[in-house]
């Protein structure tokens, strides 16, 4: 079989399945490959081994089935940089970059920030790499802090990042005090989840699943919050699609105030900012 007809028998295969199904059949093939896209498309008729062939229908079954195409390649772009994924963690979203660019807009060097259930470490990382701040990264998952330590390590932050197994605050020194929070909490209700398309049933479920009503770690967040938080820091969270107005009334009720409201680039209201009332607010 030659690039061409692998490329073609490829797209045929997915087509019902995915939406870009030649782009996809092109970079399974040069995953397969172990080469760049530009090299497939350069080299339409060179002839490819059985193994390779085999590797690549393998592929398509995964993809078909509905394996995510970052867990099979193992690599997603985030904020610019280059992140190690597994289903052992979130595939790191382009709406989330709001989060990350809002919390970035609201520290200064010197800064002492946490992020709550980091997952890749996506967020974490990216913070380190675009401010010069310390960052503690909390995870209830080992696996996912394994990969994470490795994303802080390929993307030069080791020395700026603390990875910390952590149900939440449960395992933080109670001495460090933030400037900023940010957390992607899981958020999607419960009832929702097997209504979930088959590609994101694939992610682990303890990073989707929010509780009845999706807001159960968004009020374990904001009600523990006030022990690690500096008077007039800040909360920067990601929330669902319909989300904003109940966080906001969390943060409202919880000692926060100046709530902002952030859109991603479909329109949808995103994050939510909360400024930690100052101690002359609070008594």
């Amino acid at each position: 079989m030659k690039i061409f007809d692998a490329v073609r028998y490829g797209t045929d295969y997915l087509i019902d399945y995915i939406k870009e199904a030649r782009l996809e059949a092109e970079l399974l093939l040069s995953f397969a490959l172990g080469v760049d896209r530009e090299y497939i498309l350069i080299n339409r008729d060179k002839e490819l081994s059985s193994d390779v062939v085999k590797r690549y229908i393998d592929i398509l079954e995964m993809r078909k089935n509905g394996m995510p195409y970052q867990y099979i390649v193992g690599k997603k772009h985030f904020m610019g940089l280059m992140f190690n994924v597994s289903p052992s963690v979130l595939i790191p979203r382009n709406d989330t970059e709001v989060l990350v660019e809002e919390a970035l807009k609201r520290l200064k060097n010197g800064d002492t920030v946490l992020d709550i259930g980091t997952g890749s470490g996506a967020i974490a990382v990216s913070i380190a790499k675009y401010k010069d701040v310390k960052v503690y990264a909390v995870d209830i998952s080992n696996e996912a802090l394994e990969i994470a330590q490795k994303n802080a390590a390929i993307n030069d932050v080791s020395d700026k990042v603390i990875f910390m197994k952590s149900d939440l605050f449960s395992s933080l020194p109670r001495d460090v005090k933030f400037d900023l929070i940010v957390s992607n909490p899981p958020y999607i209700r419960s009832c929702d989840i097997n209504g979930l398309q088959e590609e994101v049933k694939k992610e682990p479920l303890i990073a989707l699943d929010g509780g009845e009503d999706g807001l159960m770690f968004y009020r374990r967040i904001v009600k523990d919050s006030v022990n690690y938080i500096k008077y007039c820091g800040f909360m920067v969270f990601e929330v669902g699609y319909d989300q904003a107005n109940d966080v906001k009334s969390l943060l409202l009720n919880g000692g926060y105030s100046d709530i902002e409201v952030v859109k991603d680039l479909q329109g949808i209201e995103r994050v939510v900012i909360g400024k930690r009332l100052s101690k002359e607010e609070l008594h």
